[in-house]
């Protein structure tokens, strides 16, 4: 039974899985394997580790939460339309022993990077919140949206509904260009999944070249000024 990762789904799937007995596998980041015998990837220790998990029993009944974010609809094979039945429970008012209140409300965002095709991202390396409009423009001249690492959320330079790692969005892009950014495990947890992730870096030994299908090592004030004028020749 797979399920999102919501804040509803965290109080409800453990007692449910409890209640029937059966395993929960949450805030999965990943599915590797073919059914029945699957393996789950889920962050652990806020997102400095990640943790492979796999059923005792394959095909047994479980219940998966995924994070938003992780997948992309785009990527999804094709297949025969699932049936949707529609069950009517009722339930004696008597056996309702607590009292709900109005459901949790999550803040909404000003911006889904979750569904955004294009990201630019910008670390620490952009040195200075005045040079974020160079960022900016690479953004639109690609159709992108602008995100970044914490510390330029910490410091107030971009707001934080844009930060993209453990303590903020998963995004999973076609394209995910990481400008100045380092490549702590806080971040990759929240872009590894991106299909295509352009890195530039000074740091030859920066870890996001790890993860990066394309590195640059190179000065961000030097490449991406060099970007645009590629994109404005065509």
């Amino acid at each position: 039974v797979v399920m999102a990762h919501t804040y509803q789904a965290r109080d409800f799937a453990p007692a449910l899985a409890a209640r029937l007995g059966r395993p929960l596998v949450a805030d999965v980041t990943a599915i590797a394997g073919a059914w029945p015998d699957l393996t789950f990837s889920r962050p652990c220790f806020q997102g400095k580790l990640s943790a492979d998990v796999r059923l005792r029993e394959p095909g047994q009944l479980a219940f998966v939460a995924v994070q938003l974010g992780a997948f992309r609809v785009a990527d999804a094979p094709g297949g025969t339309p699932p049936s949707v039945r529609r069950v009517d429970v009722a339930i004696a008012p008597g056996a309702i022993r607590q009292v709900p209140e109005a459901p949790f409300q999550e803040a909404r965002q000003s911006v889904d990077l979750s569904q955004a095709e294009r990201i630019v991202a910008v670390g620490r390396g952009i040195k200075g919140q005045e040079h974020l409009a160079m960022v900016e423009s690479l953004a639109r001249a690609l159709g992108a949206e602008v995100a970044a690492s914490r510390p330029i959320c910490d410091n107030g330079w971009l707001p934080m509904a844009r930060q993209v790692g453990s303590s903020g969005q998963t995004v999973a892009p076609r394209l995910y260009i990481a400008l100045g950014i380092s490549g702590a495990i806080q971040h990759l947890v929240g872009m590894k999944g991106s299909r295509t992730i352009v890195a530039v870096n000074k740091d030859p030994d920066a870890p996001i070249f790890e993860v990066a299908d394309y590195g640059i090592v190179g000065d961000l004030f030097e490449v991406v000024p060099a970007m645009l004028a590629a994109i404005e020749q065509g």
